[in-house]
């Protein structure tokens, strides 16, 4: 599931973009990119980071340990500000389409990893200095554990090694990658091409059928992408075969 900010950090960017005001059409002029980050640039993130609606800590060397790196930086087209309630879906769309660069797969070899991103805004001092960009990071893991990302992340259109495939681990089926201790693994990533979103009793009916025939065990479970990702194009559905590790 892709990272974002929560209701509190689309308020405030949202507040944000409200008291710039007609300033902001100069500030614009001035330097849209005031603050960006540069891509390929590494970070060394934890969960609560992630979740932020803005970071703008100093990067770390790529050498050395790092949980993020920067994929892709994208200004604002013109007619979406801040706090428009577009801005998620133009900020998910850069991030996906960066993400499946990164590694070098397609869209379905991408749900089999363990692989995710986050976004995020410029802080309120780029904004009011007329910052208009969002940028995607690349990460490894659950939103609550972040693992090191490796020296390089291209996977191709092999099977993923087991240090980052997507597996899945305890009652709450949290994602892991397939090197740690897990109870399921993603062995199938489907697409489903409906217009609308499902409903749950029809995520829950398409989903039994279609990974009953895609899984290699009798007890297997399936996960959608949210609402969020799926409007942004990513219409995966990622069935999931019990294992023994």
């Amino acid at each position: 599931m892709p990272r974002r900010p929560g209701p509190s950090a689309a308020v405030l960017v949202g507040m944000l973009a409200a008291a710039v005001g007609t300033g902001a059409a100069t500030a614009r002029a001035a330097d849209p990119m005031v603050g960006a980050p540069v891509v390929g640039q590494c970070h060394d993130m934890g969960p609560d980071e992630l979740a932020a609606a803005a970071y703008d800590e100093a990067p770390v060397d790529c050498s050395t340990t790092h949980t993020a790196t920067t994929i892709a930086v994208a200004q604002l087209p013109d007619g979406l500000d801040l706090g428009s309630g577009r801005l998620e879906r133009f900020a998910l769309e850069t991030c996906f389409a960066a993400q499946r660069a990164a590694l070098g797969t397609t869209a379905r070899g991408v749900r089999l990893t363990a692989y995710d991103i986050g976004w995020f805004a410029p802080t309120a001092e780029q904004q009011a200095a007329g910052a208009r960009w969002v940028r995607c990071d690349l990460v490894l893991g659950d939103a609550r554990e972040l693992r090191p990302l490796p020296t390089d992340v291209r996977i191709g259109k092999g099977r993923a090694d087991a240090s980052v495939a997507r597996c899945l681990a305890g009652r709450a089926a949290r994602v892991t990658t397939c090197a740690q201790p897990h109870t399921f693994r993603a062995t199938s990533a489907l697409r489903v091409d409906v217009t609308r979103y499902p409903a749950r009793k029809a995520r829950d009916r398409i989903g039994a059928d279609r990974c009953r025939k895609a899984v290699s065990t009798l007890s297997y479970r399936f996960g959608w992408p949210a609402k969020a990702a799926w409007r942004a194009g990513d219409r995966t559905l990622v069935c999931y075969s019990r294992t023994t590790s």
